[in-house]
């Protein structure tokens, strides 16, 4: 086998690459779940796109390993998986913060208010605290900004999306690759 014929790419543009779909799949996971308080359809299809994550990941980094022929190191996928988080959860990120600073500027208010109605309308005092110390939170303002939570969003998705990415390496590499048989041009 010709080593021109293989054609491998670093993993921090593959990463890249898929990143940037993970990023529209995290953008839509970001407004289902944040309409999810309001909408019980929203908060299912959230659920199951939260569970739909790892495999995902293990697909983009499985064609990956398939496409290098089983002979990609640990290392090297797991970084990939980083680089897919970080990419992706940078343009969620975007699209976020732009949801929330110009097109919605009453996105983070009106979420507060839905929590503290529904923590208010609840019998159980715990829900009362709540209700308290997010009233007391607003009315001191408190609460975090668009751009504060972008940035935890960011670091939120780039950490899980680290210790994901290395279990979804560890599982891709447990499956061997059958090697393919490159046929030449005459």
């Amino acid at each position: 086998m010709d080593s021109s014929t293989l054609k491998s790419h670093s993993p921090y543009k593959r990463g890249a690459d898929w990143g940037a779909w993970f990023g529209i799949y995290l953008s839509v996971l970001f407004f289902v779940t944040s309409y999810s308080v309001s909408s019980p359809v929203c908060a299912l299809i959230g659920l199951l796109m939260i569970i739909g994550v790892p495999p995902c990941i293990y697909f983009m980094l499985r064609k990956s390993y398939v496409s290098d022929n089983g002979t990609t190191i640990f290392s090297s996928l797991w970084m990939e998986g980083i680089s897919i988080f970080f990419f992706g959860g940078l343009i969620a990120s975007i699209v976020a913060m732009i949801y929330m600073r110009w097109i919605d500027p009453t996105f983070f208010d009106s979420r507060i208010d839905t929590l503290i109605g529904m923590y208010s309308s609840m019998d159980m005092q715990q829900a009362q605290d709540a209700a308290d110390m997010l009233i007391a939170a607003r009315d001191q303002k408190l609460l975090p900004k668009p751009i504060e939570l972008t940035v935890d969003m960011l670091w939120l998705i780039v950490f899980s999306g680290s210790i994901l990415s290395m279990l979804m390496s560890w599982l891709v590499q447990l499956t061997k690759v059958s090697p393919r048989v490159h046929k030449q041009k005459k």
